[in-house]
């Protein structure tokens, strides 16, 4: 058996990193029936029991074409590590050699021509004094316990070991890996199909097997055993399609929304067919989470927060049976944290309040338990940026301004040690855009305009990183309008112009992209009121007529859409006000307009309770128009 690269890693701290590294090397650009792009070998999972497990591991280094070493101080200090380094060496060229560095520090020093010798070093002795020049290495550190699928950096740096091991332009892989991607896509309603039938032929023949009673132990275990995968594949099918789907561009919504509906009808069907055991439990539970992520970034606020309520459910319960299992633990604050964030969306900030703050507990515990653990870290300072987002939105100024600068310090804090770490460059970003909220509410808005120039500074470095990242862009957009709000209050016309013009063309590229978008749609509304807010304050009555016209248009279609969403409602409400502000003529048509909305909105429950002196002041308005 021939291997693509041999993997060489400290066993004390680097088995996650090397497990997810191994996995994401050998899937990227695989087409959908293979099982694999390149084969790896990792001891601890290619080497079967055996007493001669040196000669075996020669054997293993041999048949390899490339030596993939994982350094850090722990490798480096491995002698094992060492011998299979100067094993390859003695046959193959260290040209053949790729570094992924863990953890450490790798300096280059020109004039000795080698890396420098410090206590940090991570490659081991055998290596000093090998490289002619400084060789590429790629920074895995933030990865060290691990990495999720759907990380998008964590996928570009183990393109960067795929594409020297293929002999391929990384560019060139990554394109083929979104492919094979959308080709999966594809077939992913037809796999779900195919899923389902097979389950229930599976629970059938059980059955039916169960009813001869000489085969009917044997037969009804095959079937338990077929419906637990098949169960356990609907789970994971739900979460890599919830990943692949979260923040991308260019997938239509509609498309996301039907797929992950029809794969979810698939995973609860087979649940309710068969014992749900922990590890089930906790894969369905996972697999909600995601996927209530991945429907919240489209707009579908009630499919994500069915999905988000059900994943809590479930790894409440799960969490109850098994309180010492800490995967359980994280898994339920990150049913947290996404709950949270639909009830934010939602209104509720109490509810949101409250979510962010157990999320934030359970976090807190598994970080006393392994304090060295920077995702879960990182994890953490979220859950304090959604606390001190729901205390400003409930004038707890100063609990927000505590519970913001406790971020801002672990934020700062990781930084410094991991200062390639997108995931946390996105949380500063957030960090900023939560102080300008604060200073706007506080009506500092000195303090507001620094913190929203400093999060589109974070924001521009992000999209310029990664352009095809859906939250990255909107983040940018939505800055740009908090920045042009900002200048409207200090009075700078000009500047806010400038703001929403940004607003409008970042957000409008997005709406383009995706027309059944939700969340797109309504900012791309919000942006042309914005602008013909600005129009009318100078005076440009005809082009703010216009902007809030092409606002009207598109709040018409969605609150037609969904009737049941309030805000879109409330939104129509505001432009057909604008519009009878700017152009008396049609007056008595847009508030009659929003008068028959606003009295429909408290027929049906949906005024809010600071919102129900809206139907009559719009009688009132309307009332001398009538007469």
């Amino acid at each position: 058996m021939f291997y693509d690269a041999f993997i060489s890693y400290s066993h004390a701290k680097d088995k996650p990193v090397a497990a997810a590294l191994q996995s994401a090397i050998q899937k990227l650009g695989k087409p959908w029936y293979r099982r694999r792009a390149l084969r790896l070998f990792r001891d601890d999972t290619s080497l079967s029991a055996t007493p001669h497990l040196w000669p075996t591991i020669e054997q293993a280094l041999g048949q390899s074409r490339h030596f993939l070493l994982l350094a850090s101080p722990q490798a480096a200090a491995s002698k094992w590590v060492d011998k299979e380094v100067a094993h390859w060496l003695e046959s193959k060229s260290i040209d053949t050699v790729l570094i992924g560095l863990t953890d450490g520090e790798l300096v280059w020093d020109d004039t000795t021509g080698d890396f420098s010798p410090r206590a940090s070093h991570p490659l081991p002795p055998v290596l000093a004094k090998k490289f002619s020049s400084e060789p590429k290495w790629v920074d895995l550190r933030s990865y060290r316990n691990g990495a999720n699928k759907g990380d998008a950096k964590f996928t570009e740096a183990a393109a960067d070991f795929a594409a020297a091991i293929r002999n391929v332009p990384k560019d060139d892989l990554l394109s083929e890996e979104v492919r094979q991607q959308r080709r999966a896509l594809m077939l992913a309603l037809s796999s779900a199909a195919l899923l389902l039938v097979l389950a229930v032929g599976a629970t059938v023949a059980g059955i039916l097997a169960y009813r001869a009673r000489e085969e009917a132990v044997a037969q009804r275990n095959r079937a338990e055993q077929t419906l637990v995968a098949a169960t356990e594949t609907a789970n994971s099918l739900v979460l890599d399609l919830a990943q692949r789907f979260k923040d991308a561009v260019g997938v239509p919504a509609t498309l996301i929304k039907d797929i992950l509906d029809r794969a979810r009808a698939l995973q609860d069907q087979l649940i309710k067919s068969g014992q749900l055991t922990s590890s089930l439990q906790h894969s369905a539970g996972a697999a909600l989470s995601e996927t209530s992520a991945s429907l919240l970034s489209i707009g579908d606020i009630a499919g994500a927060y069915d999905a988000a309520k059900r994943a809590h459910q479930i790894l409440t319960e799960l969490n109850a049976r098994n309180p010492a299992a800490t995967g359980y633990q994280h898994n339920l604050a990150v049913s947290d944290e996404r709950l949270g964030r639909v009830l934010a969306e939602k209104g509720d900030l109490v509810g949101q309040l409250k979510f962010f703050q157990e999320g934030r507990a359970i976090l807190e515990n598994l970080v006393k338990s392994d304090p060295d653990n920077r995702s879960l870290r990182r994890e953490l300072s979220g859950f304090y940026l959604g606390i001190g987002d729901a205390q400003t939105r409930l004038g707890e100024f100063a609990a927000a301004e505590q519970t913001l600068r406790d971020a801002g310090a672990m934020i700062s804090t990781l930084l410094e040690s991991d200062p390639q770490n997108i995931d946390l460059y996105h949380n500063a970003l957030t960090l900023n855009i939560h102080m300008g909220n604060l200073g706007q509410q506080k009506r500092d808005f000195a303090v507001a305009l620094r913190a929203f120039t400093a999060a589109l500074a974070i924001g521009e470095q992000l999209v310029k990183n990664d352009p095809g990242n859906a939250r990255f862009q909107r983040d940018r957009a939505l800055t740009f309008e908090r920045s042009g709000d900002v200048q409207i209050e200090l009075g700078d016309l000009s500047a806010a112009e400038t703001a929403y013009r940004n607003f409008y063309g970042a957000i409008s590229s997005l709406a383009k992209s995706d027309p059944s978008n939700v969340f797109w749609q309504q900012n791309l509304a919000v942006s042309y009121l914005k602008i013909g807010d600005v129009e009318e304050k100078r005076g440009h009555l005809a082009s703010a007529l216009d902007s809030y016209r092409d606002s009207a248009a598109i709040m018409e279609r969605l609150a037609k859409a969904d009737p049941g969403n309030a805000g879109f409602q409330r939104d129509l409400i505001a432009t057909c006000v604008k519009i009878a502000q700017v152009d008396p003529s049609q007056a008595k048509v847009t508030l009659t307009r929003a008068l028959d909305i606003a009295n429909s909105m408290r027929a049906n429950g949906l005024l809010a309770p600071d919102d129900t002196w809206i139907p009559d002041e719009l009688a009132k308005r309307l009332a001398p128009l009538l007469q």
